[in-house]
């Protein structure tokens, strides 16, 4: 028996009763005709899919914003019974890290049907009446890195059936076609994120005619789907469109999320990818229009995807990300709403079980460890490519190595222990900071719940996936949130645990009750006590066996002042080669080794 497959086209089939199929006619628009999904024949939803939330984003719409003016409108009723193609995409761009968890829910990517013409949306509705009030709606942001992802890969039926939600899922322009910029009012970029405004707003418009509540729509993604609703909680325009935010294992407060127009290359790497000449640039667009969409995918897939502070790009659309993102919290310029908000405990190893594999030998030392650091370091200093900077290089290691390394006199034992450092190094580093930084600035405001997800698939099947000592890493936790223990009914072989089954009905629990009342807990039959994260008392749910909130034992907070306050310190000082720093306001030059120096007292202060 196969392992868990394609959504809703594997996992339920359309129920067969003699009964009126389900209607809605969308004003500007047409009248669409939906199918009841059932498990069980008596398990009923009802979902209407491939609905256009925008003009297809064909010809002179390839780079450019969607038009959502000029919507298809026709006589009679359309069937809305199937999922449209997803975005154009190339396997290749999958990562590494995400392959066990695809091959869980998604196994046949290169069967996957794609196109350009794919801004659709699907709406899946509890069956029977909704409350007078109306359903609370979830949009789902997918992941894949700006580059990969479909609607079609999630399966609804559990959280629409059980909790009673309305669940909307939806396809983005990905990689080129969604992130291309000509750093100029030809092609200004960030037309992914423009999609995912245009889908939002249909939403917040049409949501009622399917028994929604058009004032209680929650937004919830993971990894990049996460990142953009952090930014869609700076762009002005989109605050209008959703009311809560579940943000899952994101991190939009790193400077380097978004690009940065005087650093971005993706325009040369474009110029020598494809036949078009850059200059003029109005020429390179007409040019890249022309081209065959899916080998232009496929020639630009090894670009380095996702959005881009726009500000004076062009003078025909509002910047979307005029500012670096961390910028609007300091000043409090966002959309203040509940959220929901937390990441997993090995988060980001995946990525670097090979590189400790490399380094950690049958002689496990230290240096072992310093190497280990050290090469993930690099990325952060690689854009600073100056053997001047070698010496400033070092530093920045010593000062990872200060906070993370062991007991000087005990060294590291074994490498188990080295294993654990760096899945805390790279999960704080990469996720956990910045989901408590963005907490620290939501719960001054509004309701703030956070958590740390560590329980480990027990089924043994899903659990194989996995390298034996990593406990949760990326996307694994979406296994509960998303109820896939009941995804399908398997003969026996590949059955889920009990454990798994009831672990997902918490989770999927309190992320439902947080989208109808922004709190986890209300209303729950399980009693857990998820208190509110505050400026005060910045308490996590640690989700483990236990549901309890979290304490130093379990947390490590210094870790969190350290990548938040103490280490973009170190590295802008690495940066600004080199050797000495100028003090615009006193004209004195300053030694480098004072400045670190002075950031290391800085440091030990947290200790």
């Amino acid at each position: 028996m196969s392992r868990v497959h394609l959504g809703c086209i594997l996992l339920v089939y359309t129920c067969l009763a003699a009964r009126e199929p389900p209607m809605v006619t969308i004003p500007g628009q047409g009248t669409i005709q939906g199918k009841e999904i059932s498990r069980y024949r008596s398990q009923k939803i009802i979902g209407f899919f491939g609905i256009p939330y925008a003009v297809p984003p064909l010809n002179n719409l390839r780079f450019a914003p969607p038009d959502t003016d000029n919507l298809e409108q026709w006589e009679g009723v359309q069937n809305a019974t199937e999922y449209k193609p997803a975005c154009l995409q190339t396997e290749k761009d999958i990562r590494e890290e995400a392959k066990p968890f695809l091959d869980l829910i998604f196994p046949s990517f290169s069967e996957m049907e794609m196109n350009e013409d794919c801004l659709y949306l699907n709406v899946f509705v509890p069956f029977g009446n909704s409350p007078s009030s109306g359903f609370a709606t979830i949009v789902w942001f997918h992941p894949g890195n700006f580059t990969t992802g479909s609607p079609a890969m999630w399966n609804p039926h559990t959280l629409v059936y059980r909790y009673r939600i309305i669940l909307v899922t939806f396809a983005w322009r990905l990689n080129i076609m969604g992130f291309f910029s000509t750093l100029d009012g030809e092609a200004p970029g960030n037309f992914g994120m423009m999609d995912q405004q245009a889908a939002m707003m249909w939403v917040k418009k049409n949501i009622k005619l399917f028994g929604g509540n058009e004032d209680n729509i929650t937004l919830m993604g993971y990894g990049t789907g996460g990142t953009s609703i952090g930014l869609h909680m700076l762009n002005q325009k989109s605050k209008e469109y959703f009311n809560k935010a579940i943000v899952m294992s994101a991190n939009f407060l790193s400077p380097s999320i978004v690009k940065d127009p005087k650093e971005d290359r993706s325009i040369d790497l474009v110029d020598k990818s494809t036949p078009c000449n850059r200059r003029p640039t109005s020429h390179f667009i007409d040019c890249l229009r022309e081209l065959d969409g899916k080998p232009l995918v496929d020639l630009t897939s090894t670009i380095d995807w996702k959005p881009l502070l726009d500000p004076n790009l062009s003078n025909s659309t509002n910047a979307f990300i005029p500012d670096i993102p961390k910028n609007f919290f300091e000043r409090g310029d966002f959309h203040k709403i509940p959220v929901l908000t937390g990441y997993t405990n090995m988060d980001a190893i995946l990525s670097y079980t090979t590189l400790i594999d490399q380094f950690a030998t049958e002689n496990i030392t230290t240096e072992n460890l310093q190497q280990i650091l050290s090469e993930i370091i690099n990325s952060d200093f690689s854009a600073y490519n100056n053997s001047d900077c070698s010496n400033n290089y070092e530093q920045l290691t010593d000062a990872a190595m200060f906070f993370y390394g062991p007991d000087p006199v005990k060294g590291v034992k074994d490498l188990d222990s080295i294993r654990k450092i760096v899945a805390d190094f790279t999960t704080e580093k990469n996720f956990a900071a910045s989901t408590y930084l963005h907490a620290s600035y939501i719960s001054k405001e509004q309701p703030t719940f956070v958590y740390r997800f560590d329980l480990k698939p027990s089924t043994k099947w899903v659990a194989d996936s996995l390298p034996e000592w990593v406990s949760v890493p990326h996307l694994y936790d979406l296994i509960y949130v998303w109820g896939i223990p009941y995804w399908q009914e398997f003969d026996g072989v590949n059955s889920w645990e009990v454990r798994d089954k009831r672990i997902s009905e918490i989770m999927m629990s309190f992320w439902t009750n947080f989208a109808k009342s922004s709190n986890p807990t209300n209303g729950t039959l399980y009693a857990i006590r998820w208190e509110q994260f505050t400026p005060d008392n910045p308490q996590m749910m640690v989700m483990d066996g236990s549901f309890n909130m979290s304490n130093s034992a379990k947390i490590n907070y210094k870790s969190f002042e350290f990548w938040n306050n103490y280490y973009p310190k170190v590295l802008q000082t690495a940066t600004q080669c080199c050797g000495t720093q100028n003090d615009m306001a006193s004209g004195l030059q300053i030694p480098y080794s004072v400045l670190i120096f002075t950031t290391c007292l800085y440091v030990m202060q947290l200790f």
